[in-house]
């Protein structure tokens, strides 16, 4: 006779309480939290949205009132802006004129300086190692590196001081402002005098400015400028663009100063605030 096998029970389980009792205390947390963060009220955004609804709600009623093509349109006296023109300001037809016959006068002596350039520089011209060109504004004189430098160098060779000592005699005729302006190729330099092409850049600028100073002209019409390898006017990727990059530039102003001149504005000596100037005088019509 086969003997009974009897499936022994497994033990009780007496902690499965504490599974819902963890899930319980979850949600309870974490509804606490929500109202704790609901509780906390922006005030500053309150105050935008409050201040937004009561513009919307605030605003006076639309006119419904149609605008019949024909007539003079009908306009709200109290929303028109009355528009004052500062009779100091508005300058007189005579002055327009005036100021008009100054201008064509300074054109015309721009374009004298440009025929005295490019007479006395012909041949270089031709040779395309200067270039001449402007405006009613502006004459620009370009002159090649090549013509006043050594690779690297910004000391004028001797054969340069005669060109430059021509253009200065013609720009010191009628005085006009001068910003010299220095460039060079993308080629970098490191020597015991340059650090960058900036600084080359630069003091061929202001060299150039020495000798027209030692010409005669009025220091106070020159400034000088350094661009580097920027402002490029040919691409730097073969050599003939390169020389074309490394230029020295004479920007004859047509009239004007070198740099805007803004009134002064000080310091209170008592509350060291800036202090704006005071407006001038209208001048009296004579």
């Amino acid at each position: 006779m086969a003997r009974r096998r009897f499936r022994e029970e497994e033990p009780h389980n007496h902690e499965r309480w504490l599974v819902s009792y963890a899930d319980f205390i979850t949600l309870l947390f974490a509804f606490f939290v929500v109202m704790y963060s609901i509780s906390q009220v922006n005030e500053s955004k309150y105050r935008v949205f409050s201040n937004t609804l009561t513009d919307v709600f605030a605003k006076p009623a639309l006119d419904t009132n149609p605008i019949e093509v024909g007539e003079t349109a009908r306009t709200n006296p109290s929303a028109m802006i009355e528009v004052q023109v500062d009779p100091v300001k508005a300058p007189s037809p005579q002055q327009t004129e005036e100021e008009n016959a100054a201008q064509r006068k300074q054109a015309d002596n721009l374009q004298k300086l440009s025929d005295k350039i490019r007479s006395a520089l012909g041949d270089l011209i031709d040779k395309d190692l200067v270039t001449v060109k402007g405006n009613e504004t502006w004459l620009e004189i370009t002159l090649r590196s090549s013509l006043l430098f050594k690779s690297g160098d910004a000391s004028i060779s001797e054969d340069a001081f005669a060109m430059l000592a021509q253009i200065a005699a013609i720009l010191r005729e009628q005085d006009h402002p001068v910003r010299v302006e220095g460039f060079t190729d993308d080629v970098p330099i490191h020597n015991a005098r340059f650090n960058s092409n900036w600084e080359l850049s630069s003091a061929r600028a202001a060299a150039v400015v020495q000798v027209m100073l030692a010409k005669g002209m009025n220091p106070e019409n020159l400034v000088a400028a350094g661009f580097g390898q920027y402002q490029a006017i040919a691409p730097n990727t073969t050599e003939e663009g390169r020389a074309k990059n490394r230029r020295v530039v004479l920007m004859v102003a047509n009239g004007g100063t070198l740099r805007p001149q803004l009134a002064p504005v000080g310091l209170d000596p008592k509350t060291g605030a800036m202090t704006e100037p005071e407006p001038e005088a209208p001048t009296p019509n004579r």
